[in-house]
């Protein structure tokens, strides 16, 4: 598995391009493919099966997932940490690409857009966070749906009950009572060994730092994929952002839940493959790569 410096550690990452030529600077730049918390670029397989044809695609390991060593520090693990290692991996392809975000690695993708808009051709975010933004605009109904689920998942761990912290989070993901009891003996152990993983995501979350003037500056056309069974809070954010972000589509996945990657590949690879098609249909006036807009 390949893999470049971040932080000065190893931070690893999943390549398909089914023998396509890249070039630095090509139309055809990278998608770049960011994981949800505490799974791993494995969960793209699917989806990249559906585009490595068209597309050369690249897939990182966040800190302390997959083959990715754990965040160093100094201080807990923050939503601009994982931005850096993501650019890290795309100054290594040319300077800019198109992201592709899912939950904690949506909030990843609008880090790096915020911060570094010449980084970025088109942005995919698939149900991201940004709960302080709900704070922040009076839905203190819909953080408290989010921050309960929070809180019971740290309880349980703290206690040492893994399995209940994890059934309550995937219960309330899949919507229904009864999901984790559904999920296979192998993949609860998994879950369940994930769950310092999952602890600094929600330190993470908690420390949020993006905005909705933020989110009103961005400068990439915008994909904002929800699901049909998305939980609350995860409907609330992608409303927060539809209404700030100034070139934005959004596109609801009928049946789907919170991992439609993985449950509805066919239709998140479609819905990427569509975005990307678009904007390649148009003259592209940004800088290209290594270049700079004056501001």
């Amino acid at each position: 598995m390949p893999s470049f410096a971040a932080q000065g550690v190893a931070a690893h990452y999943l390549e398909w391009q089914a023998g396509l030529e890249w070039e630095a600077g090509h139309r055809g730049r990278p998608v770049v493919l960011i994981h949800s918390g505490s799974n791993s670029a494995s969960q793209w397989q699917e989806v990249a099966a559906r585009l490595a044809a068209r597309h050369h695609l690249l897939a990182p390991d966040l800190y302390n997932c997959g083959w990715t060593s754990e965040w160093p520090g100094p201080g807990p693990l923050t939503f601009d940490a994982e931005a850096e290692l993501v650019q890290a991996l795309i100054e290594r392809f040319g300077g800019r690409a198109h992201i592709v975000g899912h939950s904690f690695g949506g909030g990843v993708a609008l880090r790096i857009a915020a911060r570094d808009r010449d980084a970025v051709d088109t942005l995919t975010l698939i149900e991201p966070p940004g709960y302080p933004m709900l704070s922040a605009a009076g839905r203190t109904d819909l953080y408290a749906g989010y921050a309960g689920v929070r809180d019971r998942f740290l309880a349980a761990a703290a206690e040492e009950d893994y399995e209940g912290a994890w059934r309550t989070f995937i219960d309330h993901y899949h919507g229904r009572v009864g999901a984790w009891e559904a999920l296979s003996e192998r993949a609860q152990r998994s879950l369940m060994a994930r769950t310092p993983t999952q602890i600094g995501v929600y330190q993470a979350q908690d420390s949020n730092p993006t905005t909705l003037q933020e989110i009103a500056r961005l400068g990439a056309e915008t994909l904002l994929i929800r699901c049909e069974h998305a939980a609350a809070a995860e409907c609330g954010v992608c409303d927060l952002i539809a209404d700030a972000a100034p070139d934005t589509r959004s596109l609801v996945i009928a049946g789907a839940g919170h991992m439609s990657p993985v449950s509805h590949a066919d239709e998140v690879a479609a819905a990427i493959d569509a975005h990307i098609g678009r904007a390649g249909d148009r003259p592209d006036t940004r800088p290209q790569a290594g270049e700079r807009a004056e501001r």
